[in-house]
């Protein structure tokens, strides 16, 4: 192709372009714009608010951008909700219009109107919105702009955005703080208290007495004080009889302190609501603040916790587990085995067919490093090991380094119940701890390993016999011996001629 050509063709694109950007651009963008219910961009309302025939709400955002009821309650805004009602206004579209309606505003819910939502804008306003009620068939709503008086039809579920209630624009939340700020966490119920206060990056129980905490569930205890949402408003009366919804006498108050200075925020779960026969909300609020709630009736398990729970259940809590070198099982049932570290890898040090299995063993150093007992049963030193099992315990694991120093030991016992039993359950002490935890058996199943579990299954030779290799029609061995005693010994049949197990030793 000549340049001359080249150039030419450049220039209707760039022409085309042009157009299409300067032109068509801005008549899709007017086109749009004609659509829109009103004009404007949702960053630039601070103020709302929407008048209904019984109540009025009023909501304004500060100057740090979070929204604030004013009307008919001071109270903090649900953001998230805020910005949605603004987002619905904002995108609302009109389908057509109806012009000549005379006197028929209040056929279509807008003599009086529904709802009227004003909005305040940084460099004005725009027409209140009138919200009138919905068409016959239902799928759009009727709408009004000020003093307009045309009739817009537009969208049920923009209809619906705007009738909210109090509660349905009030802050939810009732302890807001960020998990990185709390100093202390602190539980009291019936006189008892419970703390946890933050030791560097580790958790320490320092009430009723000292243990290390377990940091998961204090974690999972700060997510639900956190996670708390009010389902309803009850009062906002400072001088409420508090009495009557059990909150002077709580059933639970649970405290956190954050940031350098510890300041306290303190939640009181109180009764269970009266005319709730199921016991499905609560009776709550902030100590330092006046708004009485109910919430969900699973607030009260979630944030009572017990000791028990709250402490570090670590068996072997403080292994050094990169200094583990052996690790040596003695089992009851004559199963155990041995498994060593060297050149960089576990192996079994038991002889045995099969390839070794190196991820299974290091699992294996993992689980018995990282084993949690569901509950403590007893630390006292004194105590009759032999009442769980654990004085002749079904299995023995003790580690140890390359030098042969050792790190930790553990020993377990699964309990009388039978397999598949709902109670049963399986102990597990370390040696010279003086604790013995309890678990279910499928945890205990982690740590409760034989020799085979680190051996792939041997395959057979070639040349094996067909039973061997797996064969089912293959003649069960011993089956001759049966014949050739005249019966089953069992059944009260001869006794075996010892001549007959030699032959058939020889045939094998």
């Amino acid at each position: 192709m000549r340049p001359r050509n080249t150039l030419a063709l450049f220039l209707v694109l760039v022409a085309l372009g042009a157009y299409l950007w300067f032109v068509e651009r801005p008549n899709e963008q007017r086109e749009a714009d004609a659509k829109k219910l009103v004009a404007l961009q949702k960053d630039d309302v601070t103020g709302v608010t929407l008048a209904y025939p019984d109540r009025t709400i009023v909501l304004e955002k500060s100057a740090e951008g979070r929204w604030r009821l004013t009307q008919p309650v001071a109270a903090d805004a649900d953001d998230p909700v805020v910005n949605n009602m603004l987002t619905a206004i904002a995108e609302a579209d009109v389908s057509r219009t109806l012009d000549d309606v005379g006197d028929k505003l209040a056929s279509y819910g807008l003599a009086p109107p529904e709802a009227t939502v004003s909005l305040t804008l940084k460099d004005g306003s725009v027409p209140p919105i009138k919200v009138g009620k919905t068409t016959q068939i239902g799928s759009a709503a009727y709408l009004q702009k000020g003093d307009d008086p045309k009739v817009y039809i537009g969208t049920m579920a923009f209809q619906s955005a705007m009738k909210k209630q109090v509660k349905d624009l009030r802050d939810k939340s009732l302890v807001s703080f960020e998990d990185a700020d709390v100093r202390k966490v602190e539980i009291t119920k019936a006189g008892a208290t419970i703390t946890a206060e933050r030791d560097g990056d580790a958790w320490r129980i320092t009430q009723p007495g000292a243990y290390p905490a377990d940091p998961a569930e204090v974690r999972a205890l700060l997510a639900s004080i956190r996670g708390l949402r009010t389902e309803d408003f009850v009062s906002d009366d400072a001088a409420a009889d508090l009495a009557q919804y059990g909150l002077t006498s709580p059933q639970l108050r649970v405290a956190v302190w954050l940031g350098k200075d510890a300041a306290q925020k303190t939640l009181l779960l109180g009764a269970f609501k009266d005319d709730d026969k199921n016991k499905k909300a609560i009776y709550a609020k902030r100590a330092e603040l006046p708004t009485v709630v109910t919430l969900p009736d699973y607030a009260l398990k979630n944030l009572d916790k017990s000791l028990s729970t709250l402490r570090d259940k670590t068996a072997l809590a403080g292994l050094a587990k990169d200094q583990v070198a052996k690790i040596a099982v003695t089992r009851k049932d004559g199963n155990g085995f041995t498994l060593a570290k060297r050149d960089g890898g576990w192996h079994i040090e038991d002889p045995g067919d099969g390839a070794e299995r190196p991820p299974t063993m290091t699992r294996f150093l993992d689980d018995v490093a990282g084993f949690k007992g569901t509950d403590i049963l007893s630390e006292d030193p004194r105590a009759d090991l032999r009442e769980y099992g654990l004085g002749t315990p079904d299995m023995t694991v003790v580690l140890s380094a390359a030098d042969g120093k050792a790190l930790g030991t553990l020993v377990g016992a699964r309990g009388p119940e039978p397999a598949g039993d709902p109670n049963a359950k399986a102990f597990v002490s370390a040696v010279g701890s003086g604790i013995v935890y309890v678990v279910k058996p499928f945890v205990y199943d982690r740590i409760d390993k034989k020799r085979a579990d680190f051996r792939d299954a041997p395959k057979p030779s070639p040349g094996a016999s067909p039973a061997a290799r797996g064969d089912a029609s293959a003649p069960v061995p011993g089956a001759a011996l049966d014949d050739a005693a005249g019966g089953d010994a069992e059944a009260g049949g001869d006794e075996i001629d010892p001549a007959l197990l030699d032959d058939v030793g020889d045939e094998e």
